[in-house]
């Protein structure tokens, strides 16, 4: 395989890891082989993507160009017969496209198109060869929007995850709450009691020297009966 030419590089932000960046998007021309054979086709190089959303969004953006998709297992290619392509083609053009990973760097899609009797090149059709590119830079910005729009998902879940651990928070501390005023009521009812107790025990002292004082009355009228007693004794 010969690489003939890079002709577009496109810039598009989206964001990694939480961080806006930078990625370089390039396209270029080669010949590769494919299901049909060997032909020239245009490779659009997609850093930090993966191959399950390239497809996924590949599929949603090719239908703008209502020709009919499918995908063939055994190839591994996304076959769009009857696509209409301003400024390629009067007549329709059929696309073939393959998603090729690169790994952890990302992936690539291959994107060959079928004028009829021969593929789209800048060496035999010049004039056409732009909406070629047209067509994966539109795609370009399909991948960006994609990808965003996963990433504003995953932070907006983040923030409901965030948003449902502060209403746990905001429970627990209300319980507490609760046991804190509970505690002061349990405080507040013992410390009646002990304040009623200490009255008691006043009382009960009161009542021990009362009972005292009745005990020892009642042993001094025992002195005297037995006085008596003693005297009725004598007397005998």
């Amino acid at each position: 395989m010969t690489k003939l030419s890079i002709f577009t590089v496109l810039f598009f932000l989206f964001s990694v890891s939480s961080s806006w960046a930078q990625i370089q998007a390039t396209i270029k021309e080669e010949t590769r082989s494919m299901s049909k054979g060997s032909f020239n086709c245009l490779i659009l190089d997609l850093p930090g993507t993966n191959v399950k959303d390239v497809a996924k969004a590949w599929q949603k953006y090719i239908k703008s160009y209502k020709g009919k998709t499918k995908f063939d297992r055994k190839s591994d290619e996304y076959i769009t017969d009857d696509a209409e392509i301003k400024n390629m083609s009067d007549n329709t053009v059929d696309i073939t496209a393959k998603i090729v990973t690169k790994g952890d760097v990302g992936c690539e899609l291959v994107v060959w198109y079928n004028l009829g009797v021969t593929y789209l090149s800048s060496n035999e059709y010049a004039d056409r060869y732009p909406a070629g590119e047209a067509v994966l830079q539109g795609f370009t910005k399909e991948v960006s929007l994609e990808l965003i729009e996963a990433e504003l998902k995953d932070e907006e879940k983040k923030l409901k995850e965030l948003g449902d651990e502060l209403k746990k928070m905001e429970k627990e501390q209300e319980d507490l709450e609760k046991d804190i005023e509970n505690y002061k009521q349990t405080i507040t009812e013992m410390e009646q009691k002990i304040k009623d107790t200490e009255t008691g025990i006043e009382e009960n002292k009161t009542s021990q020297e009362t009972k005292k004082t009745e005990m020892s009355d009642q042993t001094k009228v025992i002195e005297e009966v037995k006085q008596r007693l003693e005297s009725v004794k004598a007397g005998k």
